[in-house]
């Protein structure tokens, strides 16, 4: 066999080598709903429905994984609207998967009814949709996990991100010199800034609210 880069494990396997892990009542179906980052399965028993998200290999750690998952049960303790995870009997929200690539991780999730959030909103779901981003913001300024996250730092967004364009183009060495030119540019015009590092101005970045209102959240 070649080597994989991505594969797109079959429901049949996952319901028979993840799911009697979880204490759910026996699957009929389980359907490739999304294929993107992740890859996003619909999952079916006779009473209820059920998101099954397997994570692409090396999209995130073991730790951001929990650390997000952490986060989305916070949230659902504390009554807000989220998709959240359902915990194995072992009490872990994660499962191993064995994938042709290598060590993928799997994590389900209730079911949340109704759209995706679009480009479609009227003034009147925007306004709803804000005060409901701005209510789960605060919440999260309670929010303390024993997992780490990489915090959107100059470091982060900056530095680590040359250091993984930069090798990979080594002909074209005066592109890389103007992009390393605007990255000073940009942390000089930042530190002027003095932006505040502590709430309610700093604090978890709530991404992709059309997905869970914020299953990929970062610190």
């Amino acid at each position: 066999f070649i080597p994989v880069i991505h594969s797109i494990p079959s429901g049949e396997a996952l319901i028979a080598s993840v799911l009697p892990n979880y204490p759910i009542s026996k699957p009929h179906s389980c359907l490739l709903y999304k294929r993107g980052l992740n890859d996003t399965y619909l999952l079916e028993t006779k009473q209820e429905r059920y998101i099954l998200r397997v994570y692409r290999r090396g999209w995130r750690t073991k730790e951001e994984v929990d650390f997000e998952l952490e986060l989305l049960t916070f949230l659902h303790t504390k009554n807000q609207p989220v998709a959240y995870p359902i915990a194995r009997e072992d009490g872990n929200f994660t499962s191993e998967v064995a994938a042709p690539e290598g060590k993928r991780y799997a994590a389900l999730f209730s079911y949340a009814p109704g759209r995706a959030v679009n480009e479609k909103l009227n003034g009147k779901q925007s306004q709803c949709l804000g005060e409901v981003l701005a209510i789960i913001h605060q919440t999260l300024d309670n929010f303390n996990s024993s997992f780490s996250r990489p915090h959107l730092n100059n470091e982060y967004l900056l530095d680590w991100a040359m250091g993984k364009i930069s090798p990979l183009y080594p002909h074209r060495r005066s592109d890389i010199e103007y992009l390393h030119t605007q990255v000073e540019q940009i942390k000089t015009q930042l530190e002027a800034l003095q932006l505040p590092n502590s709430t309610p101005e700093y604090g978890i970045c709530v991404g992709a609210p059309n997905n869970k209102l914020g299953c990929r959240s970062l610190k």
